[in-house]
């Protein structure tokens, strides 16, 4: 559509908005905030998506692996994403398949086999992107000061403890924290070996018990 036809139809809606009043902004404001509109919306969105995932079933786990991990970068509160993440979990989602079987795929098991065969190349050679890659995130963050910790070694630290809180050993939620064994104050580093995947109570214990420490 050519700038001009734009330009043409903008001006017309204010000309026509100016000469009833005001009305038809008024009735856009009625229809943007009508319940029946964001149902229409909502189920639009909802077809969408099952017609994407029904026409591309081999991408359906590859799709909702990013939501899932949309999720946990999205500005939303604890609760938001409490009730958004069963939706696009890994651990028990079923895939379209054309055969209409059900099939369930665990995450934490991808997970590991996937550090698994990375192990596999550090020792065989084989793969050599792999194993350079994660023989700098085996070797990096010796005499580091600073707190932060990349997302792929998060990643890697949970994955090698399949998934589940290194304190209650209970299953990793989407906002899981990666906290030193020694803190950094008491001579630690951000080494592998030196960091452990903490659910938010377990890691909320740990800083507190950490400030107390300080002082």
């Amino acid at each position: 559509m050519k700038i001009e036809i734009v330009i043409f139809i903008i001006t017309a809606i204010l000309i026509a908005n100016t000469y009833y009043d005001g009305k038809l902004v008024k009735m856009l404001h009625m229809v943007k905030n009508s319940k029946y509109l964001k149902m229409a919306t909502f189920g639009f969105a909802g077809l969408s998506l099952y017609l994407f995932l029904k026409k591309n079933p081999n991408n359906s786990k590859e799709f909702l692996g990013h939501a899932n991990q949309l999720i946990k970068t999205l500005p939303m509160t604890r609760d938001s994403a409490s009730m958004l993440e069963p939706f696009f979990n890994l651990t028990s989602s079923k895939s379209f398949t054309d055969s209409g079987e059900d099939v369930y795929v665990n995450s934490g098991a991808m997970n590991m086999g996937a550090m698994n065969m990375g192990a596999m190349n550090m020792g065989g050679g084989g793969g050599g992107g792999n194993s350079s890659q994660i023989n700098r995130m085996m070797n990096s963050g010796r005499g580091t000061t600073k707190r932060s910790v990349s997302e792929t070694k998060k990643k890697f630290v949970a994955a090698n403890q399949n998934w589940m809180c290194g304190e209650c050993n209970t299953q990793l939620p989407a906002w899981f924290e990666v906290d030193h064994v020694i803190a950094l104050h008491n001579g630690g580093s951000n080494e592998l070996s030196n960091l452990v995947a903490l659910c938010r109570n377990c890691h909320g214990k740990k800083t507190a018990m950490d400030r107390l420490d300080k002082l």
